[in-house]
């Protein structure tokens, strides 16, 4: 065998979460979700033997990232046993504020502060790797690249792979799996696409927590095995503890927050969420006597739902009209916090 390597990317590490209506303790709570799941990676790494850790960028977030996270990661690294080789990207640029540069970084950990591709070699195994030194970079990384013929070469980079661009994804360094074959690499183990894929020329293992609701997608580390003879086998495997769900509770017939609160707990448990950062959203006809307190709901739900922002009708209105204005204006669970209670 020639290499075994444990490939993750886009960790986001200290992310604020405040695109996903998550603020306080919330918030804080799946802040330290990530770092969990940094450490179950550098102990995955251990358990599959592997002789090396790449990310592939957005390991934290520059514009959020304290000097207590990158200690933390830093420390977190340099038990790993083994070399971690990380290619920044857009979230953590190698800016000269960056920690990537002001920090003493131990020396197992490499970081590819540069915006050209360079070969750092283990074993047999060339890998090329290239970071953001800013956070607009749209250069095509393999457009000038001189191909690579003599022995095994893998790319690690920050980069969109432009034949299969998820809804929403903004392009960065684009790429194609035909370039990759034509510029020698044996294949691309990429960071930026937060949904785990892999295929014949390029790997995405996805964030290892989702960090929202549109991320439905598989959360996972790649494991890399390159024989001597070229041969490689990828194997993704799920590195997640929580997921995002979004649910509706259908109110109809309720008239106490009682009846609310019971819902909210069997839905969480029918369907298996527990652990999980779910948005309910309530709909139906909501009774005149159905009084909903945000605080107290959230106080009893307090091993799942976290914050309540309620709206939508008072009762007064007609049925009809009342059903409507619900629809439009819906109550929103807006956070189910699995580590409360």
């Amino acid at each position: 065998m020639a290499l075994r390597l444990l490939h993750f990317a886009d960790l986001h590490l200290d992310r604020s979460f405040a695109s996903e209506r998550l603020y306080g303790v919330g918030a804080q709570r799946r802040r330290e979700d990530l770092r969990s799941a940094l450490q179950r990676i550098v102990e995955r790494a251990r358990e599959t033997q592997a002789e090396l850790i790449t990310c592939g960028g957005d390991l934290f977030e520059h514009d959020h990232v304290t000097r207590d996270t990158a200690a933390f990661v830093v420390q977190t690294l340099s038990g790993a046993g083994m070399p971690v080789l990380i290619a920044p990207g857009h979230a953590d640029p190698a800016v000269p504020s960056s920690p990537y540069r002001y920090l003493r970084w131990p020396e197992n950990v490499t970081i590819a502060a540069h915006e050209e591709l360079r070969p750092y070699r283990y074993g047999s195994v060339q890998v090329w790797a290239a970071g953001f030194m800013r956070a607009d970079v749209p250069d095509a990384p393999l457009r000038e690249f001189a191909r690579q013929d003599v022995g095994t070469h893998l790319l690690l980079l920050h980069a969109s792979d432009m034949s299969q661009v998820p809804e929403g994804a903004t392009p960065y360094k684009p790429i194609l799996p035909g370039q990759i074959e034509e510029a020698g690499f044996r294949h691309a183990m990429l960071g930026h696409y937060h949904g785990a894929r892999t295929g014949d020329w390029i790997t995405y293992p996805g964030s290892p927590e989702p960090l929202g609701w549109n991320e439905a997608g598989r959360h996972c580390t790649a494991l890399l095995t390159i024989d001597d003879d070229g041969t490689l086998e990828v194997s993704l495997d799920d590195i997640n503890q929580r997921q995002f769900a979004h649910e509706e509770i259908d109110v109809t017939g309720m008239t106490s927050p009682d009846h609310v609160r019971d819902a909210v707990t069997a839905m969480r448990q029918g369907k298996h969420l527990e652990g999980g950062v779910i948005r309910a959203t309530l709909v139906g006809e909501r009774a005149r006597s159905l009084s909903l307190d945000p605080k107290a709901l959230s106080m009893e739900c307090s091993d799942g739902f976290g914050r309540i922002a309620p709206g939508g009708t008072d009762g007064r209105a007609s049925a009809a009209a009342g059903a409507r204005r619900l629809r439009r204006m819906t109550h929103r669970l807006a956070e189910v916090d699995p580590a409360c209670g």
